[in-house]
């Protein structure tokens, strides 16, 4: 073995024995919650590769030279990493992955909303534009206003406040940590009310991303409908729901 190989072969070993712990993590994440724990790739990132057929089947190519469909091909591989972490117990982690995913897909809808002809170029050049300007909870507010006749503080800022809380150091936060898992302030470790708690959150912020990928493609609606586990989407994705019957 030449000195090349000698050292990758150290470099993998010292990181396998570094995150060792993970596995164990993972499975009692399988162990407690069996099917739930693969919740997150099996029903989000299924539900992204049939919305994603949809679109692809109901726009053409030059339809879908905007920032929405852009950015929403990217969470794909949020999904992943979402189940990922969750895996790890990581749930933190997922929380600020979220608020971002959320406030990815908001910002693209609000940019070709106010700018619908322009290219992807930029719609893309817009961002770097109002991105210290139009962001946070004002942009999602703007957004959903547009979207959604519910009363957006009411059914979607507790929601973001939630999220906010694993994005800056919070002292609320942290009690709340260390009253359910104190060790969870310092090491990843399985519990099962954190891991309940992401599950939800993940939800109800891909309802809200699905709420706004069904308003800039209506198209899609119909094959919705006739979707084969649509029973699952009334279950978990309300609002996605009532954009589709609209």
């Amino acid at each position: 073995m030449d000195i090349e190989a000698k050292r990758i072969k150290e470099l993998k070993n010292a990181l396998d024995k570094l995150y060792k712990n993970l596995e164990s993590i993972k499975k009692e994440t399988i162990t407690h919650l069996g099917d739930k724990a693969l919740f997150i790739i099996d029903f989000h990132a299924n539900n992204w590769m049939d919305i994603n057929t949809w679109i692809n089947s109901k726009y053409n190519s030059e339809e879908l030279m905007n920032i929405v469909s852009f950015q929403f091909f990217r969470l794909f591989k949020e999904i992943y990493w979402l189940q990922l972490l969750f895996h790890y117990g990581n749930y933190p982690q997922i929380y600020r992955n979220l608020r971002y995913n959320l406030e990815l897909i908001s910002q693209a809808y609000y940019i070709d909303s106010k700018y619908p002809n322009l290219s992807l170029d930029e719609q893309i050049v817009k961002t770097k534009e109002i991105e210290e300007k139009v962001y946070g909870w004002n942009l999602i507010k703007s957004v959903l206003c547009k979207i959604n006749e519910q009363s957006i503080e009411l059914e979607f800022k507790p929601l973001w406040n939630y999220l906010n809380k694993y994005i800056h150091p919070s002292k609320i936060q942290m009690e709340i940590a260390a009253e359910k898992d104190f060790s969870s302030l310092v090491t990843d470790s399985f519990n099962k009310d954190f891991s309940r708690d992401a599950l939800q959150a993940t939800t109800e912020i891909f309802d809200i991303i699905n709420m706004i990928i069904f308003k800039k493609f209506p198209r899609i609606k119909e094959m919705a409908l006739e979707y084969k586990h649509i029973n699952e989407w009334q279950e978990y994705l309300p609002y996605t729901m009532k954009t589709i019957k609209k």
